[in-house]
């Protein structure tokens, strides 16, 4: 059970290094299969949003010296659903949660992405450019 464990954390760490090539093969591979476009977009960015989660969290925590990155973007992601919930709860007198889970997961993806693309130069700048 420990070297499946240990299998499974490294495919993971190996796919979370370059998320966007994660998301070109998946892409690919679910199209494959499904010969939708938007369902494979929409599933792919789903399946890419675990990997960025852990990248992000992974550089902010290597950015700041701390540990907290990850649990920082849990919090975001709450206060995201809750938000959300909230407004449509105040829109139509209920609260649809799988909507407002895929709504929040899908603009993870778009935030999440940006944010790993600024922490990616960011880190350049850091450690190439000041690093004399």
């Amino acid at each position: 059970m420990n070297s499946f464990v240990s299998l499974l954390s490294t495919i993971y760490a190996t796919l979370a290094v370059a998320p966007f090539i994660t998301f070109v093969l998946v892409w690919f591979l679910i199209f494959l299969f499904l010969k939708d476009k938007k369902m494979t977009t929409r599933f792919t960015m789903d399946v890419t949003t675990m990997f960025l989660l852990g990248s992000v969290s992974l550089m902010w925590n290597k950015l700041f010296h701390t540990q907290f990155g990850f649990w920082l973007i849990v919090l975001v992601l709450l206060i995201a659903f809750g938000i959300i919930g909230g407004y449509q709860n105040h829109l139509k007198g209920e609260t649809n949660l799988i909507k407002v889970g895929r709504l929040v997961w899908r603009l993870s993806f778009v935030g999440l992405s940006a944010l790993y693309i600024l922490l990616f130069f960011v880190h350049i700048g850091k450690n190439y450019l000041f690093s004399t």
